[in-house]
Order: C-alpha cells, then sequence, then structure tokens
C-alpha cells in the first residue's frame, strides 16, 4: 500500500507545473540595448538587476520592483575625477550611514540621510588623494561596498 502512494504521488507530482524564472529558450544578451538608469528589480532568481531592461535581457520572465537585498548603491563615474555620483536604494525606508574611506580605513566623507528608499547624491572627491577607495552604506546592520578609483585629470 506505502508503495501504492508513493507511485501515486510521484506521478501527480511530475505532472505539476512550477512556473520558470529564466527563459530557457532565450539566451542571455552580453550587451543589452538598454537605457543605463539604476531603477532596481529584483528578479524571480533572486538578483538584483539594474533596471527591468537588464533584468528582461538575463531572460529573467518576472521580477519586482525594488531591490532583492535590504540596501544597494550605485556609483558613477568609475575612475572619478572631482565628483562621484551616488544612488542609494533601500527595500523598506529606513536611515543610511554612507562612508567613503580608503584602503587603510581612514574616513574621506561620512554623511547620515534619513527617510531613504531612493536617494542620488553627489560626494565631492577632488580633495581625495588618488588611489582606491571604498563607499559604504550602511542601514539596520545591513552593508553595501562599492570600490571606486580617485584619479588625476
Amino acid at each position: 500500500m506505502r508503495r501504492l502512494f508513493l507511485f501515486v504521488f510521484f506521478i501527480a507530482a511530475s505532472h505539476i507545473s512550477f512556473g520558470q524564472c529564466l527563459d530557457t529558450l532565450n539566451s542571455p544578451n552580453l550587451q543589452p540595448p538598454c537605457f543605463p538608469d539604476f531603477l532596481p528589480v529584483c528578479g524571480c532568481d533572486g538578483v538584483t538587476y539594474r533596471n527591468a531592461c537588464y533584468a528582461e535581457f538575463a531572460t529573467v520572465q518576472q521580477w519586482e520592483e525594488g531591490p532583492c537585498e535590504n540596501i544597494v548603491i550605485d556609483i558613477f563615474p568609475n575612475p572619478a575625477v572631482n565628483w562621484l555620483n551616488a544612488t542609494i536604494v533601500t527595500k523598506f525606508e529606513s536611515n543610511v550611514n554612507l562612508y567613503v574611506f580608503d584602503r587603510n580605513g581612514n574616513v574621506y566623507y561620512y554623511d547620515y540621510l534619513t527617510s531613504v528608499t531612493n536617494r542620488a547624491l553627489i560626494i565631492p572627491v577632488n580633495g581625495f588623494d588618488y588611489g582606491l577607495y571604498v563607499i559604504m552604506a550602511e542601514s539596520n546592520g545591513d552593508v553595501q561596498l562599492s570600490k571606486f578609483i580617485k584619479w588625476y585629470e
């Protein structure tokens, strides 16, 4: 009787169709013709994409607006000469501590941002020494890091 139950369960389970996350018939495009705006979406595969166009070109079939992580950061240009543009997006409205420090841990910039869901800011880096820097966004114990180069003119 137990074997019959397992056999029936296996046959029934094999006919249940679970939605696919990726379109396996469509191969990903390495250079999607997408706009570069940072409007993150969370794909059904658990990956945060730059925007819906990037998710679509990665063959993701479903996504939700907003990042998969609690906080994400996007920076440009990299390398930076005088200014670094940063966009911080949080899954839920929260306060964010933003740091820029060098490879020795010296803090070059700090800002406390309140009630962030999507915030763009410009960080002056013209007074920084040339070299490698890390920008860190922290909110409610979640941390996101990104590296950039301070370059000369």
